[in-house]
């Protein structure tokens, strides 16, 4: 496989790795289409997650990890004081709503009005 014309192996042959940002960018797409966000609480884990459809209407959870929400200016702490806010728990599995702080800072990002 390294002998593969991929730029992934090429780059991996020259001693680097490079990492596309495309997964992100499509998740981000995905985001902004979304009507369900919601604090999704799982065995000790809370992660913003929306429900996206495909074309033929299969239904599947999507979440931001750690890292894209602080891509996104969502840090941690946010998150947690927006589970607190709903009356949710990190202790407790379950989906809660978020706030308008969450609401307006991805309203920014995915508008285009900062860069994410």
């Amino acid at each position: 496989m390294a002998g593969s014309s991929h730029p992934f192996w090429a780059a991996i042959a020259m001693g680097r790795l490079v990492i596309s940002p495309e997964p992100f960018i499509q998740k981000c797409r995905s985001l902004a289409k979304a009507k369900n966000l919601h604090l999704d609480v799982m065995d000790g884990i809370v992660r913003l997650a929306w429900a996206s459809y495909s074309d033929s209407a299969i239904c599947r959870t999507e979440s931001i990890d750690r890292i894209e929400g602080i891509r996104l200016g969502i840090s941690y702490e946010m998150i947690l004081n927006a589970l607190e806010e709903a009356g949710g728990t990190i202790g407790i599995n379950g989906r809660y709503p978020i706030n308008d702080v969450i609401r307006q800072r991805l309203r920014k990002v995915l508008n285009g009005k900062e860069k994410a």
